[in-house]
């Protein structure tokens, strides 16, 4: 059966039409998928905020974001966008520091508290009281999931964990302690603290380091 000249020309304009159409929808897609620098996604979440923020020299990156307008980006998601990139932010003196994750742990991190909520990716400090384990047991365990810029140490006198890691994180390791620390609460060990060298509690020398006359 053969296909009329006028039907065959209405066809090709159908396909035509269609893939048109399809380009279309798929533009506004591509608009939104693009490289943008680091700087510049700052200054934009900074205008849209009205936050203040110090970039440590170093903060230099190309973030490249699909499905999303870089002119949209909260506070939240450029902690995440930080996170993934390798920096970090905390707030302080009125400004949000960015630098380097690697040297968040030394920043005026804030001491979170059990029912405080911040945003998921913000750096915070946090003590965990552990009452029916040895807390140093837990190091071993949880190390591995806190990242290199987190810091994670065990007190032995008071049976505690310090934490500095994101707040997400910490809500995480939160759980996994709690799950752990079961039964019945073990004593505590006693503490002593060392006393100081008799010569130092003087503020003397030993006599074989004082000069002759």
């Amino acid at each position: 059966m053969k296909t009329s000249r006028p039907a065959a020309f209405g066809i090709v304009l159908l396909l035509g039409a269609l893939a048109a159409s399809a380009q279309a929808s798929a533009a506004p897609a591509a608009a939104q998928s693009g490289t943008v620098p680091l700087t510049s996604l700052i200054a934009m979440v900074a205008r849209n905020t009205g936050r203040k923020f110090v970039l440590d020299p170093r903060v230099e990156a190309k973030v490249t974001l699909i499905g999303e307008d870089p002119s949209s980006v909260t506070y939240d998601e450029l902690l995440t966008i930080l996170d993934a990139y390798g920096f970090a932010a905390v707030q302080t003196g009125g400004y949000v520091q960015v630098v380097p994750d690697a040297d968040i742990r030394a920043e005026a991190l804030p001491v979170v508290s059990p029912n405080e909520k911040l945003p998921d990716g913000e750096y915070v400090t946090a003590v965990l009281r552990v009452r029916s384990v040895p807390a140093g047991w837990l190091v071993p365990l949880l190390r591995p999931m806190v990242p290199r810029s987190g810091h994670l140490v065990a007190l032995p006198c008071d049976n505690s964990l310090v934490i500095v890691d994101r707040f997400a994180n910490v809500r995480r390791l939160e759980t996994v302690v709690a799950a752990l620390d079961t039964g019945a609460p073990i004593k505590q060990p006693r503490c002593i603290v060392p006393m100081p060298h008799p010569w130092v509690a003087r503020g003397s020398l030993p006599p074989a380091h004082r000069h002759s006359p």
